[in-house]
């Protein structure tokens, strides 16, 4: 009978190592699923990083380019802010030098009247190149459209057709930019 009193010992102690190793089993298969479910997590949020990095990335560009854009505006305000001013003092230009050819073609007996509106017309141009305006070239050169507005076309012996071979209206650049384009006559 001592015998059989061991036998269910033994079974017991089967029992119940299989099931510690069933149980450990389960653990280990529930730490890997974590294990995965952790590395799944890192992933996500690895790809989480670099999407924030990109748009972060993307966002400081974005301001440094209109950072640059707004400077590159201010200067060409600061530039070209007066060009409608400019313009506008065009007009008393005009009236100064339509004032001189009257002058010469009904008192060209007064002299000192016209020195005294070549003079003003003289610092006029002064005043306007302090502001970085300058008359455009418009006699006896090839008619350019960026510069020269054509106002009418005529025949001319001896002249190349294409050229400019009389000035209307006086045109002027401000920097690099046409302010008013020279209205000119055109050798057809």
């Amino acid at each position: 009978m001592v015998d059989e009193k061991k036998e269910p010992q033994e079974h017991e102690e089967v029992t119940t190592e299989q099931e510690t190793t069933s149980q450990e089993d389960r653990q280990e298969a529930e730490e890997t699923v974590e294990a995965g479910k952790t590395g799944d997590e890192v992933a996500e949020l690895k790809a989480q990083v670099e999407e924030f990095k990109d748009r972060c990335l993307r966002a400081y560009a974005e301001m440094d380019n209109m950072r640059k854009r707004l400077a590159r505006e201010r200067q060409e305000i600061i530039k070209f802010g007066t060009e409608k001013m400019l313009r506008d003092f065009l007009l008393v230009y005009d009236a100064i030098h339509k004032s001189i050819a009257t002058a010469r073609e009904l008192r060209p007996e007064d002299e000192q009247f016209i020195e005294g509106l070549r003079m003003t017309e003289k610092l006029f141009l002064e005043t306007l190149k302090k502001y970085q305006v300058e008359p455009i070239q418009a006699q006896n050169v090839p008619f350019d459209p960026n510069y020269h507005e054509a106002f009418m076309q005529v025949t001319k012996e001896g002249v190349e057709k294409g050229m400019v071979v009389d000035e209307i209206e006086k045109g002027f650049m401000i920097h690099d930019r046409v302010l008013r384009p020279a209205k000119v006559t055109v050798s057809g």
